[in-house]
Protein backbone atom coordinates (compact mmCIF):
# COMPACT_ATOMS: atom_id res chain seq x y z
CA UNK A 1 0.00 0.00 0.00
CA UNK A 2 1.35 3.47 -1.12
CA UNK A 3 1.17 6.24 1.29
CA UNK A 4 1.57 9.98 0.40
CA UNK A 5 1.79 13.30 2.52
CA UNK A 6 -0.24 16.45 1.99
CA UNK A 7 2.45 18.93 0.75
CA UNK A 8 2.47 16.26 -2.66
CA UNK A 9 -1.02 16.19 -2.73
CA UNK A 10 -1.64 19.41 -2.85
CA UNK A 11 1.54 20.16 -5.00
CA UNK A 12 0.62 17.51 -7.77
CA UNK A 13 -3.03 18.04 -7.48
CA UNK A 14 -3.92 14.79 -7.62
CA UNK A 15 -7.66 13.05 -6.87
CA UNK A 16 -9.05 13.15 -4.09
CA UNK A 17 -11.61 10.60 -2.45
CA UNK A 18 -13.26 11.47 1.22
CA UNK A 19 -14.24 8.12 2.42
CA UNK A 20 -15.70 9.31 5.90
CA UNK A 21 -19.29 9.65 6.19
CA UNK A 22 -21.46 12.34 4.11
CA UNK A 23 -21.85 14.35 7.70
CA UNK A 24 -18.08 14.67 8.19
CA UNK A 25 -17.77 15.35 4.93
CA UNK A 26 -20.49 18.86 5.14
CA UNK A 27 -18.87 19.55 8.17
CA UNK A 28 -15.09 20.26 6.26
CA UNK A 29 -13.11 18.25 3.30
CA UNK A 30 -10.34 19.03 1.20
CA UNK A 31 -11.38 21.42 -1.63
CA UNK A 32 -12.22 19.47 -4.47
CA UNK A 33 -11.97 15.89 -2.78
CA UNK A 34 -15.24 13.87 -3.20
CA UNK A 35 -17.15 11.60 -0.90
CA UNK A 36 -17.07 7.84 -1.20
CA UNK A 37 -18.60 7.45 2.11
CA UNK A 38 -17.33 3.84 3.58
CA UNK A 39 -19.97 3.93 5.71
CA UNK A 40 -22.84 5.83 5.98
CA UNK A 41 -23.82 8.09 9.07
CA UNK A 42 -25.93 5.67 10.46
CA UNK A 43 -23.65 2.63 9.86
CA UNK A 44 -21.01 4.91 11.42
CA UNK A 45 -22.13 5.40 14.41
CA UNK A 46 -23.29 1.42 14.74
CA UNK A 47 -19.58 0.47 14.16
CA UNK A 48 -18.93 2.96 16.98
CA UNK A 49 -21.13 1.30 19.42
CA UNK A 50 -20.10 -1.89 18.32
CA UNK A 51 -16.46 -0.80 19.31
CA UNK A 52 -17.19 0.29 22.97
CA UNK A 53 -19.57 -2.80 23.65
CA UNK A 54 -17.99 -5.65 22.13
CA UNK A 55 -14.76 -4.04 20.77
CA UNK A 56 -12.72 -4.04 18.27
CA UNK A 57 -12.46 -7.29 16.72
CA UNK A 58 -16.52 -7.14 16.82
CA UNK A 59 -15.80 -4.11 15.25
CA UNK A 60 -14.45 -4.69 12.29
CA UNK A 61 -16.14 -7.47 11.72
CA UNK A 62 -19.09 -5.42 11.15
CA UNK A 63 -17.27 -2.82 9.31
CA UNK A 64 -16.32 -5.42 6.64
CA UNK A 65 -19.79 -6.93 6.03
CA UNK A 66 -21.02 -3.36 5.69
CA UNK A 67 -18.62 -2.66 3.27
CA UNK A 68 -18.10 -6.29 1.12
CA UNK A 69 -21.65 -5.60 -0.98
CA UNK A 70 -20.60 -1.89 -2.25
CA UNK A 71 -16.98 -3.23 -3.20
CA UNK A 72 -17.94 -3.36 -6.75
CA UNK A 73 -19.61 -0.19 -7.03
CA UNK A 74 -16.69 1.85 -4.94
CA UNK A 75 -14.22 0.30 -7.68
CA UNK A 76 -16.42 1.56 -10.49
CA UNK A 77 -16.75 4.73 -9.30
CA UNK A 78 -13.15 5.27 -7.85
CA UNK A 79 -11.99 4.64 -11.57
CA UNK A 80 -14.51 6.86 -13.04
CA UNK A 81 -13.67 9.93 -10.61
CA UNK A 82 -9.80 9.31 -11.15
CA UNK A 83 -9.84 8.38 -15.44
CA UNK A 84 -7.92 5.65 -14.19
CA UNK A 85 -5.08 7.68 -13.17
CA UNK A 86 -3.18 8.65 -9.29
CA UNK A 87 -6.01 9.48 -6.66
CA UNK A 88 -5.92 9.74 -3.47
CA UNK A 89 -8.20 8.38 -0.57
CA UNK A 90 -7.98 10.01 2.73
CA UNK A 91 -10.04 9.60 5.83
CA UNK A 92 -10.03 11.27 9.50
CA UNK A 93 -6.56 10.44 10.72
CA UNK A 94 -5.37 8.12 8.14
CA UNK A 95 -7.04 4.94 9.76
CA UNK A 96 -8.84 1.36 8.65
CA UNK A 97 -11.68 3.20 6.74
CA UNK A 98 -9.03 4.75 4.07
CA UNK A 99 -6.37 2.06 4.53
CA UNK A 100 -9.20 -0.38 3.21
CA UNK A 101 -10.05 1.14 0.52
CA UNK A 102 -6.40 2.08 -0.33
CA UNK A 103 -5.62 -1.91 -0.08
CA UNK A 104 -8.95 -3.07 -2.26
CA UNK A 105 -7.74 -0.22 -4.97
CA UNK A 106 -4.40 -1.73 -5.05
CA UNK A 107 -5.66 -5.07 -5.83
CA UNK A 108 -7.83 -4.49 -8.31
CA UNK A 109 -5.13 -2.10 -10.06
CA UNK A 110 -5.56 0.96 -9.74
CA UNK A 111 -3.04 3.05 -8.72
CA UNK A 112 -4.17 4.88 -5.38
CA UNK A 113 -2.57 6.34 -2.49
CA UNK A 114 -3.59 6.84 1.57
CA UNK A 115 -2.95 10.29 2.75
CA UNK A 116 -0.49 10.15 5.68
CA UNK A 117 -2.23 11.21 8.86
CA UNK A 118 -5.95 11.65 6.78
CA UNK A 119 -7.62 15.08 6.62
CA UNK A 120 -5.95 16.07 9.84
CA UNK A 121 -2.73 16.53 8.06
CA UNK A 122 -4.37 19.19 6.16
CA UNK A 123 -6.05 20.72 8.77
CA UNK A 124 -2.24 21.24 10.62
CA UNK A 125 -1.17 22.74 7.11
CA UNK A 126 -3.69 25.37 7.36
CA UNK A 127 -3.20 26.13 10.89
CA UNK A 128 0.53 26.51 10.33
CA UNK A 129 0.02 28.32 6.93
CA UNK A 130 -2.28 31.28 8.74
CA UNK A 131 0.09 30.91 11.81
CA UNK A 132 3.08 32.18 9.54
CA UNK A 133 1.11 34.52 7.73
CA UNK A 134 -0.12 36.06 10.56
CA UNK A 135 3.74 37.14 11.46
CA UNK A 136 4.09 38.83 7.85
CA UNK A 137 3.75 42.98 8.17
CA UNK A 138 2.28 43.54 4.87
CA UNK A 139 -0.43 46.48 5.03
CA UNK A 140 -4.03 46.80 4.02
CA UNK A 141 -5.75 49.12 1.86
CA UNK A 142 -9.73 48.76 3.19
CA UNK A 143 -12.88 49.46 1.42
CA UNK A 144 -15.53 50.39 3.43
CA UNK A 145 -19.04 52.31 2.86
CA UNK A 146 -22.62 52.30 3.93
CA UNK A 147 -24.18 49.31 3.06
CA UNK A 148 -25.48 49.05 -0.21
CA UNK A 149 -22.55 51.00 -1.92
CA UNK A 150 -21.48 47.72 -4.12
CA UNK A 151 -18.24 47.00 -2.29
CA UNK A 152 -18.13 43.32 -2.73
CA UNK A 153 -19.39 43.97 -6.75
CA UNK A 154 -16.08 46.27 -6.85
CA UNK A 155 -13.73 44.00 -5.04
CA UNK A 156 -14.62 40.59 -7.05
CA UNK A 157 -14.27 42.62 -10.26
CA UNK A 158 -10.70 44.05 -8.79
CA UNK A 159 -10.37 40.30 -8.10
CA UNK A 160 -10.79 39.29 -11.69
CA UNK A 161 -8.28 42.11 -12.87
CA UNK A 162 -5.59 40.01 -10.71
CA UNK A 163 -5.73 43.05 -7.96
CA UNK A 164 -4.44 40.79 -4.24
CA UNK A 165 -7.90 40.95 -2.93
CA UNK A 166 -9.40 38.96 0.16
CA UNK A 167 -13.28 38.83 -0.38
CA UNK A 168 -14.07 37.73 3.42
CA UNK A 169 -17.72 37.65 2.86
CA UNK A 170 -17.29 35.17 -0.08
CA UNK A 171 -15.04 32.92 1.48
CA UNK A 172 -17.12 32.98 4.50
CA UNK A 173 -20.29 32.62 2.21
CA UNK A 174 -22.01 35.48 4.58
CA UNK A 175 -22.52 38.92 3.66
CA UNK A 176 -21.88 40.03 6.94
CA UNK A 177 -25.45 40.73 8.23
CA UNK A 178 -28.53 39.23 9.89
CA UNK A 179 -29.50 38.51 6.17
CA UNK A 180 -26.08 37.17 5.21
CA UNK A 181 -26.67 33.59 4.31
CA UNK A 182 -29.82 34.75 1.86
CA UNK A 183 -29.42 32.14 -0.71
CA UNK A 184 -25.53 31.62 0.41
CA UNK A 185 -24.47 27.87 1.71
CA UNK A 186 -23.32 27.06 5.03
CA UNK A 187 -19.94 27.04 5.85
CA UNK A 188 -17.90 25.78 9.02
CA UNK A 189 -14.82 28.01 10.84
CA UNK A 190 -12.68 24.83 9.27
CA UNK A 191 -13.78 25.96 5.80
CA UNK A 192 -13.15 29.44 5.91
CA UNK A 193 -9.86 28.77 7.16
CA UNK A 194 -8.78 26.30 4.87
CA UNK A 195 -10.33 29.11 2.02
CA UNK A 196 -8.58 32.14 3.38
CA UNK A 197 -5.29 30.17 3.80
CA UNK A 198 -5.65 28.91 -0.33
CA UNK A 199 -6.38 32.53 -1.08
CA UNK A 200 -3.10 33.87 0.61
CA UNK A 201 -1.04 31.11 -1.08
CA UNK A 202 -2.46 32.29 -4.54
CA UNK A 203 -1.76 35.44 -3.69
CA UNK A 204 1.78 35.63 -2.61
CA UNK A 205 4.41 37.98 -2.18
CA UNK A 206 2.03 41.03 -2.43
CA UNK A 207 2.87 45.20 -1.67
CA UNK A 208 -0.59 44.94 0.17
CA UNK A 209 -3.84 43.21 0.62
CA UNK A 210 -7.08 44.52 -0.65
CA UNK A 211 -10.24 43.96 1.84
CA UNK A 212 -13.28 45.17 2.80
CA UNK A 213 -14.24 46.28 6.68
CA UNK A 214 -15.84 43.47 8.18
CA UNK A 215 -17.08 43.28 11.62
CA UNK A 216 -15.31 40.38 13.62
CA UNK A 217 -18.06 37.87 13.00
CA UNK A 218 -19.43 36.76 9.81
CA UNK A 219 -22.32 34.87 10.50
CA UNK A 220 -20.89 32.23 12.89
CA UNK A 221 -17.49 32.76 11.31
CA UNK A 222 -14.75 34.36 12.89
CA UNK A 223 -12.18 36.91 11.00
CA UNK A 224 -8.87 36.02 12.33
CA UNK A 225 -7.42 39.09 14.06
CA UNK A 226 -4.21 39.73 11.96
CA UNK A 227 -6.65 41.00 8.86
CA UNK A 228 -8.85 43.04 12.00
CA UNK A 229 -5.28 44.22 13.50
CA UNK A 230 -4.55 45.45 9.92
CA UNK A 231 -7.87 46.07 8.87
CA UNK A 232 -7.81 48.97 11.54
CA UNK A 233 -4.55 50.22 10.75
CA UNK A 234 -4.89 50.26 6.88
CA UNK A 235 -5.82 52.82 4.46
CA UNK A 236 -9.25 53.15 4.14
CA UNK A 237 -11.25 54.13 0.87
CA UNK A 238 -14.61 54.83 1.66
CA UNK A 239 -17.57 55.01 -1.03
CA UNK A 240 -20.43 56.94 -1.11
CA UNK A 241 -23.21 56.62 -3.51
CA UNK A 242 -27.15 57.92 -3.02
CA UNK A 243 -29.76 56.31 -1.14
CA UNK A 244 -31.57 55.17 -4.57
CA UNK A 245 -28.62 52.93 -5.78
CA UNK A 246 -27.76 51.64 -2.24
CA UNK A 247 -31.37 50.28 -2.60
CA UNK A 248 -31.14 48.88 -5.90
CA UNK A 249 -28.15 47.44 -5.11
CA UNK A 250 -29.65 45.31 -1.92
CA UNK A 251 -32.55 44.50 -4.29
CA UNK A 252 -30.30 42.89 -6.73
CA UNK A 253 -28.36 41.19 -4.11
CA UNK A 254 -30.95 39.48 -2.17
CA UNK A 255 -34.11 39.25 -4.49
CA UNK A 256 -36.53 39.50 -1.82
CA UNK A 257 -39.31 38.70 -3.55
CA UNK A 258 -37.92 34.95 -4.06
CA UNK A 259 -36.51 34.76 -0.75
CA UNK A 260 -39.57 36.11 1.79
CA UNK A 261 -39.33 33.73 4.32
CA UNK A 262 -35.45 34.53 4.94
CA UNK A 263 -35.85 38.06 4.89
CA UNK A 264 -38.66 38.13 7.38
CA UNK A 265 -36.48 35.63 9.90
CA UNK A 266 -34.12 38.38 9.32
CA UNK A 267 -36.31 41.06 10.44
CA UNK A 268 -37.73 39.21 13.36
CA UNK A 269 -34.14 38.92 14.50
CA UNK A 270 -33.80 42.88 14.58
CA UNK A 271 -37.15 43.77 15.23
CA UNK A 272 -36.80 45.09 18.73
CA UNK A 273 -34.36 47.92 17.54
CA UNK A 274 -36.88 49.05 15.57
CA UNK A 275 -39.20 52.01 16.71
CA UNK A 276 -43.40 51.23 16.77
CA UNK A 277 -43.41 53.11 13.74
CA UNK A 278 -40.57 51.31 11.95
CA UNK A 279 -42.12 48.21 12.59
CA UNK A 280 -45.61 48.95 11.72
CA UNK A 281 -43.96 50.32 8.67
CA UNK A 282 -41.71 47.55 7.59
CA UNK A 283 -43.75 44.43 8.42
CA UNK A 284 -46.71 46.43 6.10
CA UNK A 285 -44.27 47.25 3.25
CA UNK A 286 -43.47 43.47 3.43
CA UNK A 287 -47.08 42.56 3.06
CA UNK A 288 -47.50 44.83 0.38
CA UNK A 289 -44.49 43.55 -1.59
CA UNK A 290 -43.18 46.94 -1.44
CA UNK A 291 -39.73 45.91 -0.90
CA UNK A 292 -37.69 49.17 -1.51
CA UNK A 293 -39.45 50.90 1.18
CA UNK A 294 -38.68 47.73 3.32
CA UNK A 295 -35.00 48.18 2.20
CA UNK A 296 -35.09 52.24 3.24
CA UNK A 297 -35.91 52.11 6.38
CA UNK A 298 -33.93 48.93 7.13
CA UNK A 299 -30.88 51.38 5.66
CA UNK A 300 -32.06 54.60 7.29
CA UNK A 301 -33.32 53.10 10.62
CA UNK A 302 -31.13 50.46 11.45
CA UNK A 303 -27.97 50.03 9.52
CA UNK A 304 -26.51 53.30 8.95
CA UNK A 305 -26.28 54.12 12.11
CA UNK A 306 -24.82 51.13 13.30
CA UNK A 307 -22.17 51.60 10.48
CA UNK A 308 -21.46 54.99 11.44
CA UNK A 309 -20.58 53.49 15.27
CA UNK A 310 -18.26 50.95 14.08
CA UNK A 311 -16.66 53.00 11.47
CA UNK A 312 -14.83 55.21 14.49
CA UNK A 313 -12.82 51.65 15.00
CA UNK A 314 -10.59 51.79 12.13
CA UNK A 315 -7.22 54.17 12.38
CA UNK A 316 -6.11 54.55 9.04
CA UNK A 317 -6.58 57.60 6.56
CA UNK A 318 -9.64 57.77 4.72
CA UNK A 319 -9.93 58.52 1.02
CA UNK A 320 -13.49 59.52 0.09
CA UNK A 321 -14.90 58.35 -3.27
CA UNK A 322 -17.98 59.48 -4.78
CA UNK A 323 -19.69 57.55 -7.84
CA UNK A 324 -23.62 56.93 -9.09
CA UNK A 325 -22.84 53.73 -11.45
CA UNK A 326 -20.84 50.76 -10.65
CA UNK A 327 -18.33 51.14 -13.70
CA UNK A 328 -17.93 54.19 -12.57
CA UNK A 329 -17.10 52.78 -8.72
CA UNK A 330 -15.29 50.18 -10.10
CA UNK A 331 -12.59 52.64 -11.72
CA UNK A 332 -11.98 55.74 -9.20
CA UNK A 333 -11.36 53.10 -6.70
CA UNK A 334 -8.60 51.01 -8.98
CA UNK A 335 -7.00 54.22 -9.56
CA UNK A 336 -6.52 54.94 -5.75
CA UNK A 337 -5.76 51.53 -5.56
CA UNK A 338 -2.85 51.71 -7.80
CA UNK A 339 -2.07 55.58 -6.45
CA UNK A 340 -1.32 53.83 -2.93
CA UNK A 341 -0.09 50.54 -3.89
CA UNK A 342 2.70 52.49 -5.75
CA UNK A 343 3.33 54.53 -2.53
CA UNK A 344 3.07 50.59 -0.81
CA UNK A 345 5.83 49.39 -3.06
CA UNK A 346 8.30 51.99 -2.54
CA UNK A 347 7.86 52.10 1.24
CA UNK A 348 8.45 48.60 0.99
CA UNK A 349 11.50 48.43 -1.08
CA UNK A 350 12.81 51.15 1.43
CA UNK A 351 12.35 49.17 4.52
CA UNK A 352 14.32 46.24 2.14
CA UNK A 353 17.58 48.20 1.39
Amino acid sequence: MKTITINEVLDRKLTLIDARTPAEYEKFHIPGAVNLPVFSNEERELVGTTYKQKGKEAAKVLGISLISPSLPDFYEKAKELSGEEEFVVYCWRGGMRSKSLTVVYDMMGLSCYQLEGGIRSYRQKVTEGLEHMANLTTPYLVLEGLTGTSKTEILNELENRGYPVIDLEGLAAHRGSVFGRVNLPERSQKEFEAELYHRLEEIGDTAFYIIESESKRLGNIIIPDFILDGKQKGTRIQVHVPLSYRIQTILDTYHPEQHKEEIMKGINKIEKRFSDEDRFEIYSAVEDKNYASVVERLLLHYYDPRYEHKAYENEGEIVNLSFESLEEGIRLVQNEVDRLGTMLRSEGEKVSL
